[in-house]
């Protein structure tokens, strides 16, 4: 059978301190077929140099595409770097975390070979605080009901979460916009068709540090909620209730708002 490409993402900004390890735990995988896009937004530290670096050694190993695009945000990079893939499966290494065993991908490989139908999986949620890890197994959660949980709040682990390349474009990518999070969307929008093969495991490590987008304060913390909020909102998604937009509850209220504004303005 023939092997299964996995398209890695990596999106780089000055990201000196914690890349060399990204790299590195991608080089140490014990499945290889595999390519790797980076992304840079023109950083100005040492990352280029690291770079450069890591193609070199891993240039005769496996594919490697470095481009850089303006600094437009995550989601932005995101997109970009996303249209230069050509795997059957992608998935999402940002630069300051990595895989957490050598066989992390061919695990992922195995899975989908055997199931030649699945869309995408997700696993837990695996962080490195102090360089302490420690597990959440919010899959416990989603494996009751993945649109209830996920009408709550974004409980799936990007970082844990492997897709069937074509289908992220199909579904709308990554959200671009600063009030919202990036990868929100993506998944309530998915799962209004696939279900994700829910899986008690971990593939990679999600650091949690000062310069982290979402949780490096309490401040970054308490905004990356109000996003999720907000992208509960654009999507239409309720606790509970889920995706309201065809309930007949919902459809009744917006005629019956549409007729009174009506009327008030004659």
């Amino acid at each position: 059978m023939k092997s299964i490409t996995i398209s890695i993402v990596t999106c780089t900004f000055n990201s000196e301190k914690y890349l060399k390890n990204a790299l590195k735990s991608i080089e140490s995988q014990t499945y290889q077929s595999i390519e790797h896009i980076i992304n840079d937004a023109y950083s100005t530290d040492s990352t280029l140099e690291i770079i450069q670096e890591y193609i070199e050694r891993n240039k005769n190993r496996y594919r490697i595409k470095f481009i850089q695009s303006e600094p437009r945000g995550v989601g932005n990079a995101l997109n970009v770097a996303t249209k230069e893939t050509t795997g059957e499966i992608i998935h999402y290494l940002h630069s300051d975390d990595y895989y957490l065993n050598q066989d992390s991908l061919e695990k992922v490989a195995e899975i989908f070979k055997n199931r030649p139908d699945l869309v995408w999986l997700t696993g837990n949620f695996l962080i490195e605080l102090a360089g302490r890890k420690v597990v959440i197994p919010q899959t416990y959660l989603l494996r009751l009901n993945p649109e209830t949980a996920l009408s709550f709040m974004n409980f799936i682990s990007h970082e844990n979460t492997f897709m069937k390349r074509d289908f992220v474009q199909r579904y709308g990518g990554f959200n671009e916009g600063k009030n919202e999070v990036v990868e929100y969307s993506l998944w309530l929008n998915m799962l209004k068709d696939y279900r994700p093969l829910i899986i008690n495991d971990e593939y990679t490590v999600f650091i949690i540090h000062k310069g982290s987008t979402s949780t490096g304060s309490f401040p970054k913390f308490f905004k990356a909620v109000m996003r999720a909020f907000h992208t509960q909102r654009k999507e239409k998604v309720f606790p509970f209730i889920g995706y309201y937009a065809d309930k007949s509850f919902y459809i009744r209220t917006k005629s019956i708002l549409k007729k009174a504004a009506k009327y008030t303005t004659i």
